[in-house]
């Protein structure tokens, strides 16, 4: 082994991976390897951080055997794709092959058997196995809701007003990806503290989309009023403005009717960002303000008004997807009996609502409980050291005692 651990980024090109490498920046107790897909403007900045940078993919096992030789410690964030889990067994081997000190696993708070979404699904199995590695100790970051999900929208938001979401009623406490980024850069320099352990780290408040419309405004200097809109209309804005695949549009239309439930309100507030790196996680002003200033479409004018128009023009005309036909159309496994993670009684005792929030949690996986008397109970509070979270096997808790 080395003096000094070599850490691997996978994905290091992507949101949280390039926040990583960058909050490990100057470090000279770490060597920072990056693997990338390709080479470009995205991998130049990678070198500037400091990193070494290896091209290979996730899809091939020969290039993570490649790019862990010598690494003690290396980050895996389970991508959405039609083969995500045979990333994820790649990655496993290869960790197991290379006799890694450590993983650091970026999961799903959603993450349950039986949700209705297969992403999540396999997103847990992923962390399943991923504590099943011989002799590689791990720690799953289980993430709730990104900041980074509601920036599309900016430009609309800027030009027109409104802040056209499907998210009802529900809270979250939005976290950034640059915080995500410092807290597995933190467990990868000193991991001892969280072997075994699930972190929860989110940001600072629980905030309602009004609230979030507020922020908008503050950064753009203008007055923005969050407009709820309906699934449907949610799926037909995904479609017609191509941000993400279709596939992944399926998946995106079962979060928001979670987020409208409270799944993500259940979930609280923790201290992770905080305890972690010694810093207060981002409030939701700050990340938008930073997304504005890289933004072009958020500049007033004439050229990017008639733009967000024909967006909202779009929207309107374009036939809502079936995300039935589409997931049948890829293959993808289906469930007879799927359950919301609210109403799913294993999701509910794995998170610990029941200590968290007093709820009585159904004895057995798929056992029904009103969302809405979940929701009753929900409030704004903090959680903190008394919070535990599982999820999997070995799972220790949230923080160190």
């Amino acid at each position: 082994m080395t003096s000094v651990p070599r850490l691997l980024i996978t994905g290091a090109a992507g949101k949280t991976g390039a926040a990583t490498v960058h909050a490990l920046r100057g470090r000279r107790d770490v060597h920072v390897r990056a693997l990338v897909r390709r080479d470009d403007s995205r991998t130049e900045a990678l070198r500037q951080a400091g990193a070494e940078v290896v091209l290979g993919t996730l899809d091939d096992i020969r290039d993570l055997r490649s790019a862990m030789k010598d690494v003690q410690r290396a980050y895996f964030l389970a991508p959405f794709g039609l083969n995500s889990l045979d990333q994820g067994l790649n990655f496993a081997i290869a960790a197991s092959e290379a006799r890694l000190e450590h993983i650091t696993v970026l999961g799903q708070w959603l993450s349950s058997a039986s949700h209705p979404a297969v992403a999540t699904r396999r997103t847990w199995l992923t962390d399943h196995f991923m504590r099943w590695i011989p002799d590689v100790d791990s720690t799953l970051i289980n993430v709730g809701w990104f900041a980074d999900n509601t920036m599309p929208l900016l430009g609309i938001a800027s030009q027109l007003g409104i802040f056209p979401f499907a998210l009802g009623d529900g809270k979250s406490a939005p976290i950034s990806n640059e915080d995500i980024g410092r807290v597995v850069a933190g467990v990868m320099t000193d991991p001892a503290p969280y072997v075994g352990r699930t972190l929860r780290p989110t940001g600072p408040e629980l905030i309602h989309p009004t609230q979030m419309a507020e922020a908008y405004g503050v950064a753009l200097g203008r007055r923005v009023r969050y407009q709820p809109i309906s699934t449907r209309m949610f799926a037909k804005a995904l479609r017609a403005l191509g941000l993400v695949p279709p596939l992944l549009q399926t998946q995106l239309l079962l979060y928001v009717r979670d987020y409208e439930e409270g799944a993500f309100e259940a979930g609280g507030v923790t201290e992770v960002v905080e305890r972690i790196t010694g810093s207060r996680a981002e409030d939701f002003e700050t990340i938008t303000r930073r997304y504005v200033a890289a933004d072009p479409f958020t500049r007033r004018s004439f050229g990017n008004t008639l733009r967000a128009l024909a967006q909202m023009t779009r929207i309107a005309l374009t036939p809502a997807p079936s995300s039935p036909r589409i997931e049948a159309s890829y293959g993808w496994p289906r469930l007879n009996n799927p359950v919301p993670s609210l109403d799913d009684g294993a999701w509910a005792k794995t998170h610990d609502l029941e200590a968290a929030f007093g709820l009585p949690a159904p004895a057995e996986a798929g056992s029904s409980r009103s969302s809405a008397k979940v929701r009753s109970h929900l409030n704004p509070i903090r959680l903190s050291d008394q919070y535990r979270s599982g999820g999997g096997p070995g799972e220790r808790g949230l923080l160190p005692d």
